[in-house]
């Protein structure tokens, strides 16, 4: 095992987020995602991963989540824990980043991984500039962003809704707020109700449409097969929630869970830039309907973007649906027999 200490750069950041070529004049397609002037949220986070082997495998390879670093986002003195030779990988379509481990031969019944940073988080601010229709040169630096995935379809049902609450509609914004409010207003979130309401599992839009309710993967889901319907551009954040009664909790029980994941949104809106929306909150908290329409607030941390994901290097099996603490191959099939517990501090 060996403990190196990594300090983050945003180096980079710039060209991910702008997520085109530069056109006419050495100008971006997009405009570019930058860093808020609101107060930030700082904790300390330490994510512990335990993956046991099944004796007699020849060979594992495991991908742990690693913190984003975005403009919303900062990670300073990240540090690892982890069997000898990991490293960390990026895959450039999304900007995803992995800390991967492959072990042939595995000795010991079980590998354990730490992973501790620190983040400072920002509140989402929205442009207040006017949105307008996609050109063809930032349709085609947004090709990925407006590219359906599995569970993500706009069924025949999605697109008729979607043609019926986007008619006579022309601002983007506008049109996105209608999908909104048509999500909170006829899908309740499972946690409301948990012994009547499910979630897909699977993020599934059709789900979300068809039996009306869902969680935050199956609403985010429905949200981009619709704004896909009319070329909005959006993207899927996997991440964890810092819920506050967790703030500084070591253990877990019954009552204080681990926190698992959540996820958000984010839309391209032209002429206006990348805007966050968080439906699932957005529907368990109504009097903040109005503000998760367009802001998302610092209390969490992003680990991944995108759905339909191939990790870095690839992994044996398909594509995975979406990605947040761990994957795990044992001889080039998925292996499950692992848990992980985040926890945080917040800090100054």
């Amino acid at each position: 095992m060996r403990l190196v200490a990594l300090f983050a750069s945003l180096v980079g950041l710039a060209l991910f987020f702008s997520l085109g070529a530069p056109a006419g004049e050495g100008k971006p397609v997009l405009i570019e995602e930058v860093r808020p002037a609101s107060t930030s949220l700082r904790a300390d986070v330490r994510d512990v991963f335990v993956v046991n082997i099944t004796p007699g495998t020849k060979k594992v390879r495991a991908w742990f989540e690693l913190p984003l670093e975005e403009p919303l986002q900062r990670i300073t003195d990240l540090k690892i824990t982890a069997p000898d030779g990991y490293r960390i990988e990026n895959e450039k379509l999304a900007g995803n980043r992995f800390l991967y481990v492959e072990i042939a031969e595995p000795k010991a019944a079980s590998i354990e991984v730490v992973v501790t940073f620190t983040v400072e988080r920002w509140e989402s601010a929205p442009s207040a500039e006017r949105a307008r229709a996609l050109t063809s040169e930032e349709k085609e630096a947004l090709a990925s962003q407006l590219a359906e995935f599995p569970n993500g379809e706009a069924t025949d049902k999605i697109q008729a809704k979607t043609e019926e609450l986007a008619k006579g509609v022309e601002d983007p914004v506008a049109q996105a707020r209608k999908f909104y409010d048509y999500i909170i207003d006829n899908a309740e979130y499972w946690k409301k109700d948990p012994e009547r309401l499910k979630a897909s599992g699977k993020g599934s839009a059709s789900y979300c449409m068809d039996c009306k309710t869902g969680n935050c993967t199956d609403f985010h889901s429905l949200y981009q097969a619709m704004a896909r319907v009319v070329d909005l551009p959006t993207q899927f954040v996997m991440g964890t929630a810092l819920r506050k009664e967790l703030d500084g909790v070591e253990k877990f029980d019954e009552k204080l869970k681990e926190p698992s994941y959540h996820c958000w949104v984010r839309t391209y809106f032209p002429g206006r830039g990348w805007v966050y929306s968080d439906i699932s909150y957005a529907d368990v908290t109504p009097e903040k309907k109005e503000y998760y329409f367009d802001h998302v607030d610092a209390n969490r941390v992003a680990f991944s973007c995108g759905r339909n994901i191939d990790l870095a290097p690839k992994q044996d099996r398909a594509k995975l649906n979406w990605f947040i603490k761990c994957y795990v191959e044992a001889d080039g099939e998925e292996h499950t027999a692992w848990s992980r517990e985040l926890t945080y501090r917040s800090s100054k």
